[in-house]
């Protein structure tokens, strides 16, 4: 993806949480595929604009393409397709919402449980990423693991 087209998206759904939470897995997709352009994109949805080398490491070891992939779609069955054209699925029961803060709960296709994160809105009605350390957590092996030894 361009940059011109993640900005464009950005401006679209950056305005509510689960658009921004989108926009993150998007840029994180974006980052593992090598794209030069990712950084400036994971840097839109969190605060500040801001990529140190402490959250380059973590990008590096913690995410991979099955667990970005898992909350776009992507399932062991599918061997972890997805698309950016999918929505993230959020647990509302479970979640919290608020005016400037909000602890929404995101549903992976890999994983039993639903994933906390943690978002501020800020002064020009964008939500930023504060924690999304929980998303990084592993899921399920693919199906067509399961028998593989």
């Amino acid at each position: 993806m361009k940059l011109a087209e993640f900005e464009a998206k950005w401006n679209e759904l950056g305005t509510t949480e689960e658009g921004t939470i989108k926009c993150f897995l998007i840029g994180i997709l974006e980052y593992l595929e090598g794209n030069k352009d990712a950084e400036k994109m994971i840097e839109m949805t969190l605060p500040k604009n801001k990529i140190d080398s402490r959250v380059r490491y973590y990008l590096k070891s913690q995410f991979d393409k099955n667990v970005a992939g898992s909350y776009l779609g992507g399932t062991p069955d599918n061997e972890y397709t997805y698309s950016y054209d999918n929505k993230v699925h959020v647990d509302s029961k479970q979640s919290k919402r608020g005016k400037k803060e909000s602890k929404i709960f995101v549903q992976s296709g890999g994983k039993d449980f639903a994933s906390p994160v943690h978002l501020k809105k800020n002064k020009d009605g964008y939500w930023k990423l504060f924690n999304v350390s929980s998303l990084a957590t592993g899921v399920k092996k693919l199906t067509s693991e399961d028998d593989d030894f």
